[in-house]
């Protein structure tokens, strides 16, 4: 009666297994199975009972099931794997084990195990892919130390390096930012959350100061805590919102200077001829320098008021097919007078002979402004030069002086209106000149350095 209640113990807990079981003899006979095994084969117990297993599963015959069995046997070693339904799409763990001359195999299904792995391995994919191909600047740091664990091509290529030369540096290694301060500590200044986000100028391998918008999320790669950093290159949006600044400024100082011109300048005019009519009468003789002080000083306000209307001329542009040899030859005396009067030297070099279209008179103050302002910044004894060239798409003037050069923090607002950094300079003659090489279609552009300034102005060949 005890052995009776052992053995239906034993069985109870057999069929509790929460694993399939099935026991096989040395001649793979069914000598026992649970209940979960019955739910997959699909069969009732007592018909699998006592045959051999490859007659109710054929289909595993020589596959990956049938050699484990073979090897078990042999060797008595426990062997653990997984293994795909012969008839179904369905996948199997298992374990495969000897208990005396029986082999005893445990298997489960991991069905939907299987699916979520390969879910998982197909979204590892489709971020490797768009890690790989995207044009946003991405990059995978260790936040144990700091070291690039992988970066995408549009991020090396940003900054000038490979990737291969970027994995295993810090940020630091490879860029500083605008103030030499880690990127990291700046967006973590903007923001302190576990999300990053903020807007940095960093330097980049070619000496360039560049803008991007950085955001980053920490993630977690092989049990190891990383994070993952987006940055979008701002550069070129930045310098279009100045641009439009400056539009706008125009466009408030053409508004200004209409409005301004009838109500300043005609008492200006009155004003001076009154002080020029006085200045000849007896009695203020002794006062002829306060009297040639203030004609001076009008004069100087009626050249700003003229300034002013440049900017807002919207008269049509006078083309004529010219070449700007003749036109750089008719103000060199005025630019030569100039410099011997400020003990300055003025070189010239003409090799462009192709005619474009230009406005005669416009061009003459486009260099005459870029020279005045080349000789003011030259010392003396030193020289300006000019030079004339062409490639067959535009003809070039390039005006080079030896001054100083721009600090690189004012650069970006050369050109604007107003801005000067000149003592007594209005800020509008270089706006001038950019106003009348726009309706040129020519470009203009500027190297500076401690050695002095160029500018590069570009007339398209029509």
């Amino acid at each position: 009666m005890e052995q009776d209640l052992d053995g239906l113990l034993l069985s109870h807990l057999f069929d509790s297994i929460p694993d399939a079981c099935v026991v096989l003899d040395e001649r793979y006979f069914i000598v026992k199975m649970n209940s979960k095994a019955e739910q997959i084969f699909l069969y009732p117990r007592e018909y699998m009972m006592s045959k051999v297993i490859w007659e109710i599963t054929p289909q595993y015959i020589n596959t990956k099931l049938f050699h484990a069995m073979a090897k078990v046997r042999n060797d008595g070693k426990e062997m653990k794997f997984e293994f795909c339904g012969g008839t179904s799409n369905r996948w199997f763990g298992a374990t495969l084990c000897m208990m005396g001359n029986c082999l005893v195999l445990f298997f489960n299904d991991i069905t939907h195990i299987k699916h979520t792995q390969n879910e998982l391995l197909r979204a590892e994919e489709r971020f490797s892919a768009v890690f790989r191909n995207s044009h946003a600047l991405m990059s995978i740091i260790s936040l144990e130390n700091k070291q690039h664990i992988s970066v995408n091509n549009s991020y090396a290529n940003f900054f000038g390096y490979t990737s291969n030369e970027i994995i295993g540096k810090t940020k630091e290694d490879v860029f500083l930012t605008a103030d030499s301060m880690p990127a990291e500590t700046q967006i973590q200044h903007q923001s302190g959350k576990n999300t990053l986000s903020g807007v940095i100028t960093v330097k980049t391998r070619s000496n360039e100061y560049k803008s991007i918008i950085v955001s980053s999320e920490p993630i977690n790669i092989n049990g190891k805590p990383c994070q993952l950093e987006i940055g979008i290159d701002m550069t070129d949006k930045l310098r279009y919102q100045k641009e439009l600044i400056k539009l706008e400024h125009l466009n408030i100082l053409g508004q200004m200077s209409a409005s301004i011109a009838h109500e300043i300048r005609n008492p200006l005019q009155t004003v001076k001829g009154f002080l020029q009519f006085l200045q000849s009468k007896e009695g203020v003789l002794p006062y002829q320098d306060y009297f040639k002080l203030m004609i001076d000083e009008l004069n100087r306000a009626n050249q700003i008021i003229t300034e002013f209307l440049s900017l807002s001329r919207t008269k049509p542009t006078d083309l004529q097919l010219c070449d700007i040899n003749d036109i750089l030859k008719s103000v060199l005396p005025l630019i030569q007078a100039q410099a011997i009067e400020e003990d300055k030297l003025i070189e010239v070099e003409l090799k462009s002979g192709t005619k474009t279209m230009l406005d005669v008179d416009e061009i003459k103050q486009v260099i005459l402004n870029l020279v005045k302002n080349g000789l003011e910044a030259t010392l003396p004894k030193g020289r300006v030069k000019l030079i004339t060239e062409d490639d067959h798409r535009s003809v070039k003037l390039i005006v080079c002086d030896h001054g100083k050069g721009i600090p690189i923090e004012l650069q970006e607002n050369i050109g604007m209106p107003f801005f000067t950094t000149k003592k007594d300079g209005t800020g509008l003659g270089l706006s001038m000149s950019l106003s009348i090489l726009e309706r040129h279609k020519a470009n203009l552009r500027f190297v500076s350095n401690e050695e002095g300034t160029t500018f590069y102005i570009d007339f398209p060949i029509n």
